[in-house]
């Protein structure tokens, strides 16, 4: 009888391996269907008014989008640090290989309240310590470099919430398959139960029979005396 539950858990485990190819495939269309976030020309306000600035959209949550850009820089020796309302990577290249070094000016924010897993990125790339706030408002220094950069950060970004998502999942999975061990060991315990109610049952019905032959002798051997009664 116990081999029930082991049938049911590796129905389980077939159920739930189908589930993961699906969410994959799922996760595999969308991966490729956000890759084409481009990065356009706009303005991002700062200090002394609007500056020209490179931005895209991305549909990652702002958090994600503010880890990709730390550990891709991070990932070049450049770390981070906060300056009126921007995250400023001092001294970074563009591009490998570049010989110029840049001050690079981010902000990320989220698009709106009903949109809070669209994050909008605006880079400002500056010349090593210049004050990016005394700019004009018709600056467009390295605009279409910063548009590059943003567009080879969105797949970086795109691999993140990916990673994101299968990590989530495998929580979901795990939480799953330990509910399911645990219905599979209540139900051995269960069986076991049964099979000892089983027996006591049958143990039972044998007392009954025994004890219905010994009530009719019982009450045979009443009715003997009963019958030896004198008138």
């Amino acid at each position: 009888m116990q081999l029930q539950p082991l049938n049911q858990a590796v129905n389980y485990m077939k159920r739930t391996l189908s589930s993961l190819l699906v969410i994959f495939a799922l996760l595999l269309i969308s991966h490729q269907g956000r890759s084409q976030a481009t990065a356009t020309e706009g303005k991002v306000e700062h200090s002394n008014g609007d500056k020209v600035a490179a931005v895209i959209e991305l549909p990652y949550p702002v958090d994600e989008v503010e880890n990709v850009i730390k550990d891709y820089l991070a990932k070049k020796g450049v770390k981070g640090d906060k300056s009126k309302g921007f995250e400023v990577y001092r001294s970074a290249k563009l591009k490998d290989g570049d010989a110029e070094l840049n001050d690079l000016h981010f902000k990320v924010e989220r698009k709106s309240r009903k949109e809070k897993d669209i994050t909008v990125v605006y880079l400002l790339v500056g010349r090593p310590s210049e004050n990016v706030g005394a700019r004009t408002p018709s600056d467009r220094h390295k605009v279409d470099e910063a548009k590059s950069f943003l567009n080879g950060l969105a797949p970086s970004a795109e691999a993140y919430h990916l990673e994101v998502q299968i990590n989530e999942q495998m929580e979901v999975v795990k939480k799953a398959d330990k509910k399911m061990a645990g219905l599979v060991e209540d139900s051995v315990s269960l069986l076991d139960k049964i099979k000892s109610l089983q027996t006591k049952l049958e143990a039972n019905r044998a007392e009954q029979q025994k004890q219905v032959e010994e009530v009719a002798k019982q009450r045979s051997i009443l009715e003997a005396m009963r019958n030896r009664r004198k008138s």
